[in-house]
């Protein structure tokens, strides 16, 4: 499974990743709940892809 401190940096690299796939789209200022729940989802799906 891991150690606490490598567990913390995966958490901290998919806050990171999440963050730039947002900024990304410099034109949408804002997100619904629903988009960033899909944003979420995409990530998280193919993330275990490879």
């Amino acid at each position: 499974m891991g150690t606490e401190a490598e567990r913390q940096d995966t958490r901290k690299a998919m806050a990171f990743d999440l963050c730039n796939i947002i900024d990304e789209d410099p034109s949408q200022e804002t997100y619904t709940k629903e988009e960033i729940k899909k944003i979420i989802r995409v990530y998280v799906t193919t993330a275990d892809q490879k």
